[in-house]
């Protein structure tokens, strides 16, 4: 059976609330345990622990994690995680203990009595080094982990997240495509509904990446569960990805959803399916990237829709969604190729129908790398740990 121990620091509350959820957590996931918690008083166990009031669990007698210092391999939680009647339950916490749990290099016996071992890996020594080789990894448990809270935060509220930016873009189809277009015919030969409907699509991945990216993060920063993911074994790199990851799912859903709907309304061709995905993606990855940044700066949820309304949306008009660049006077003109929405548009709407005002392969280099400097900005950011605090 293992054993699971519980360091604490004396003055933490509510450490027995910490024991019945590891306890919960442990038989949801069927693993044998024996919990015991373990009060650390002295000053030299106080100051192993690194931060005070800050759990440590430790398996089999093997601490789950190294700490990123090398001092002492340790794992700390924030008391406050235990807290709430539900204690470890879909906290992205709780799921990585469960899952390091599952892992132990040593667990219960099975039926024939033999202790279970882990693709054949036998002893102390290897263990350790799966375990290692697991906390290290890109896309390992603690990445997962957090990007599938990331993933479940958006879908447990679909109708708004995932529905409600499809109904804006039906809105959109109606006044612009139906309205303007029986005035406005055709834009370099093509229907002016099928002319806009990719700037739509477009315009729908850029609002929903932004907007989960940015108040994911701001939201772990104001209800302060940011601490578990930085005293974690994730890198910044794992954590940039996991929440843009986030974005761009939702964007890509909502994209997808609005391509799908816009089908029916206008017959909206696919000419070169794969640039199309490539487009949007690139698109996606770009502007969830600039959510995290506008999360991380963000102290109040004001400054976060601030950041939307003076930039994304002056941005978004300008970036000919609705227009031909060429129909723009010059100094219009100017402003819209310095727009980077601009060459996103411009490159999904050729990849869609086939036209373009720029030509396409360039603009969608131009794109690569606002995404590529987006998402190097975003994990420079996290690496430095600036206002990650709220």
């Amino acid at each position: 059976m293992d054993k699971v121990e519980l360091l604490y620091f004396d003055g933490c509350p509510g450490y027995r609330k910490a024991e019945q959820s590891l306890k919960d957590a442990l038989s949801r996931e069927g693993i044998r345990s024996r919990v015991e918690l373990v009060a650390v008083n002295t000053d030299e166990e106080a100051g192993a622990l690194k931060l005070p009031g800050s759990p440590t669990i430790r398996v089999n007698g093997r601490d789950l994690f190294p700490s990123s210092t090398g001092e002492r391999e340790d794992w700390r939680l924030s008391c406050r995680v235990y807290a709430t009647p539900e204690g470890l339950k879909d906290h992205p916490t709780g799921e990585m203990i469960q899952a390091a749990l599952r892992r132990s290099p040593v667990r219960a016996p099975d039926a024939s009595g033999e202790p279970c071992s882990r693709k054949g890996v036998q002893g102390e020594d290897a263990g350790a080094g799966a375990e290692d080789a697991w906390s290290s990894e890109l896309f390992g448990v603690p990445f997962r982990t957090l990007l599938s809270r990331e993933v479940n935060r958006f879908l447990k509220v679909w109708t708004q997240t995932l529905l409600s930016p499809l109904l804006t873009s039906a809105l959109y189809v109606v006044v612009f495509g139906y309205g303007l277009g029986s005035r406005i015919r055709e834009v370099e030969g093509v229907p002016y509904l099928q002319f806009i409907l990719p700037g739509l699509i477009l315009l729908s991945v850029i609002t929903a990446s932004y907007g989960n990216a940015s108040t994911s993060l701001f939201d772990a920063k104001r209800e302060r569960y940011i601490d578990d993911v930085l005293i974690s074994p994730m890198t910044p790199l794992q954590m940039a990805l996991a929440y843009v990851g986030g974005g761009v799912l939702r964007g890509m859903l909502v994209g997808a959803g609005t391509f799908v709907l816009a089908i029916p309304l206008a017959g909206l061709p696919a000419e070169r399916p794969l640039l199309l995905l490539v487009a949007g993606l690139a698109t996606s990855v770009a502007f969830a990237s600039l959510g995290v940044v506008a999360g991380v700066l963000a102290t109040r949820i004001d400054h976060i829709f601030f950041l939307s309304a003076i930039v994304l949306q002056p941005l978004t008009f300008l970036g000919g969604v609705f227009y031909s660049a060429e129909m723009l006077p010059a100094p219009l003109r100017v402003a819209t190729y310095a727009d980077p929405i601009f060459y996103a548009v411009d490159a999904f709407r050729f990849a869609a129908v086939g036209v373009s005002d720029v030509s396409p392969y360039p603009a969608l280099a131009a794109l690569g790398v606002f995404a590529v400097l987006a998402f190097w900005g975003t994990t420079e950011l996290l690496r430095r740990g600036y206002k990650l605090r709220y």
